[in-house]
C-alpha cells in the first residue's frame, strides 16, 4: 500500500516516540501497565524506535508476576475467572501455563484479564468471554475458552498495545474476533490494512463482508485506503469489488455520478426494459408459425411479464459477482464446539448467497419461457385450420416439445454443478437441483392443465357437453 507522504509520516512518528519515553513501550498512556513495566526493569533498558508487540512484553517473567499480583487484588468476578483459567489444562497446540513453553498461554490470559479490567473489550465480547471463562472453570478444561485465547494470542503477537486496544474496540462479537485473527494468520497478513480500515469504517463486521479476489485478496481495500476515508466508507457500504476500466474516464466525474446515482440506476433499468421488449418481440417473430392465418398469442400482460423477467436476468448476468471467481477457502484449527460457536454456525448457515438466488431466478425464467412456448404452440393448434383428428395428431407430434421442461431442467442442473466446481457460484444443492424441480413442475402444469384440457375440448365439443 502506497500512501501520500507515508515515509515522512513514519519519520515523524518515530521522532515522537524517541522524545516521549512514556510512549516508547506501549504507544499510549496506561498508568497501570506503565507502573508494572517500570517496576519490572524495562525502564532501564534501551528503548526501540517503535513499540514492540504486546506479547513480547508479557513474555518477560517479571512483567507477568507483577501483573498477576496486581490483578489478584481486583474484585471483578470476570478478572478472577480469567486468572483461575491459567491453571486449567489446554488442548493442543497450547501447552499448560505452568509447564515449560506455557508462557504464551499465561501471558495471553493475563492480557485478557488486564484488557477486561481496563474496559478495552466491547460489552458483547466482554460478556461472552466471561461466560466462556466460567464454563471452562466448571468443565475443569480450557476447551470452551481456547478459541478466544488463540485469537487474542494471534493479535497480541502481531500488534503493539495501542493498536491492539483500537482493534478490540471495533470488534463487537467473538465471531468477528476469530475472523480477524484468521486474516492475521493468513499468508497475505493484512494486519495494517485491517487496522486502518477499522479506524475509518467502524466495526470489523463490515470488513468481513468485502468481496475478495483469490490472487490479491485485499487489493480493493488497499486502493480505497490510498484514496481516503470516503473511498473506504463507499467500499464497505457497497460490498462490491472495484472494477478497473480500460476507458479513459475522467476521475473528476465520479462525485457527480454518485450524486446522480439513483437517477442513473433508474435509466439503466429503463434501458434494460426497452431492450428486453424488442428482444422478446424479435424472438417470437423469429419462431416459425405454421398457421399464419390464426390469431397471434400476444396479449399485453404476458409480453410485459416476459419483458420484466428478461430485463431482470440481463441485469443479474451483468453483476460484478459473476465476473470474479470465489476466493479460496481458508482452513483453521477446529476445536470442540461450544454452545456459543454452535449458535454462530447455525446463524451463518441460514443465509442465502446472492449468486445462488440469481441462479434460481435464471432457472425459473428459462422454465417460464418453455411454458410460454408450449402454450403458444397449443393455441396455434387449437385455433388453426383442420379437423379434430388432425389437431389430435399434431398434439401427439408435439409431445417432445411439451417435455422440453425436463430437458432444460437436467441441463440446468448439470450447468449449476459445473459452475459450483469452477467456483463461480457458492456450493449449494438447492441451486443445483432447483432446475430439475422447476422442469418437473413445468411439464406437469403443461400436460395436466393444458394438454389434457385441450384434448378434452377437441374430443368433446362444447355443444355436445
Amino acid at each position: 500500500m502506497q500512501l501520500p507522504d507515508a515515509q515522512s509520516l513514519v519519520t515523524q512518528a518515530r521522532s515522537l516516540l524517541s522524545s516521549r519515553q512514556d510512549l516508547a513501550w506501549l504507544g499510549i498512556r496506561d498508568t497501570r501497565l506503565e507502573l508494572i513495566l517500570a517496576t519490572s526493569g524495562l525502564a532501564f533498558e534501551k528503548t526501540s524506535s517503535r513499540p514492540p508487540p504486546t506479547l513480547t512484553l508479557l513474555l518477560r517473567e517479571p512483567v507477568r508476576l507483577r501483573l498477576r499480583d496486581h490483578l489478584r487484588a481486583n474484585p471483578s468476578p470476570g478478572v478472577q475467572s480469567l486468572l483461575d483459567s491459567i491453571f486449567l489444562p489446554p488442548l493442543a497446540p497450547l501447552l499448560p501455563a505452568q509447564s515449560p513453553g506455557g508462557q504464551p498461554l499465561e501471558a495471553t490470559l493475563l492480557l485478557a484479564a488486564h484488557l477486561l479490567d481496563t474496559s478495552a473489550f466491547t460489552a458483547n465480547v466482554a460478556g461472552d468471554m466471561k461466560i466462556l471463562a466460567q464454563q471452562s472453570i466448571n468443565d475443569r478444561s480450557l476447551r470452551p475458552l481456547q478459541p478466544f485465547v488463540l485469537s487474542l494470542l494471534s493479535l497480541a503477537r502481531r500488534f503493539e498495545y495501542d493498536s491492539l486496544r483500537k482493534i478490540l474496540g471495533s470488534i463487537d462479537t467473538l465471531s468477528s474476533l476469530h475472523w480477524f485473527s484468521d486474516q492475521i494468520r493468513s499468508p497475505t497478513e493484512p494486519g495494517d490494512l485491517l487496522l486502518a480500515a477499522s479506524l475509518w469504517a467502524g466495526p470489523v463486521e463490515r470488513l468481513a463482508l468485502l468481496p475478495q479476489n483469490p490472487a490479491h485478496p485485499w487489493a480493493d481495500l488497499s486502493s480505497a485506503i490510498s484514496l481516503g476515508r470516503g473511498a473506504v466508507e463507499l467500499l464497505v457500504q457497497r460490498h462490491a469489488p472495484v472494477l478497473s476500466s480500460q476507458l479513459p474516464f475522467p476521475p473528476d466525474l465520479f462525485p457527480a455520478l454518485l450524486r446522480w446515482e439513483k437517477s442513473l440506476l433508474l435509466l439503466r433499468a429503463l434501458l434494460f426494459l426497452v431492450s428486453s421488449w424488442f428482444l422478446i418481440l424479435a424472438f417470437w417473430r423469429w419462431l416459425p408459425n405454421p398457421f399464419p392465418q390464426s390469431p397471434g398469442p400476444w396479449r399485453l400482460a404476458p409480453r410485459l411479464l416476459q419483458t420484466a423477467l428478461l430485463a431482470f436476468l440481463l441485469g443479474a448476468a451483468l453483476e460484478p459477482a459473476w465476473l470474479h471467481p470465489r476466493p479460496l477457502p481458508r482452513y483453521r484449527l477446529s476445536l470442540a464446539e461450544t454452545p456459543f460457536s454452535a449458535k454462530n454456525q447455525s446463524t451463518k448457515g441460514n443465509a442465502m448467497d446472492p449468486t445462488n438466488l440469481i441462479t434460481l431466478a435464471i432457472f425459473l425464467g428459462l422454465q417460464i419461457a418453455v411454458y410460454r412456448i408450449c402454450v403458444r404452440r397449443m393455441r396455434q393448434i387449437e385455433n388453426g385450420p383442420g379437423d379434430t383428428q388432425l389437431k389430435l395428431r399434431l398434439l401427439e407430434n408435439e409431445d417432445n416439445l411439451f417435455d422440453a421442461g425436463l430437458y432444460v431442467g437436467i441441463a440446468g442442473t448439470a450447468t449449476a454443478l459445473v459452475l459450483q466446481v469452477i467456483g463461480l457460484i457458492q456450493p449449494s444443492l438447492l441451486a443445483a437441483y432447483a432446475s430439475n424441480l422447476f422442469g418437473i413442475a413445468c411439464v406437469a402444469i403443461v400436460k395436466i392443465f393444458h394438454v389434457r384440457a385441450l384434448k378434452q375440448r377437441l374430443l368433446i365439443p362444447p355443444e355436445k357437453k
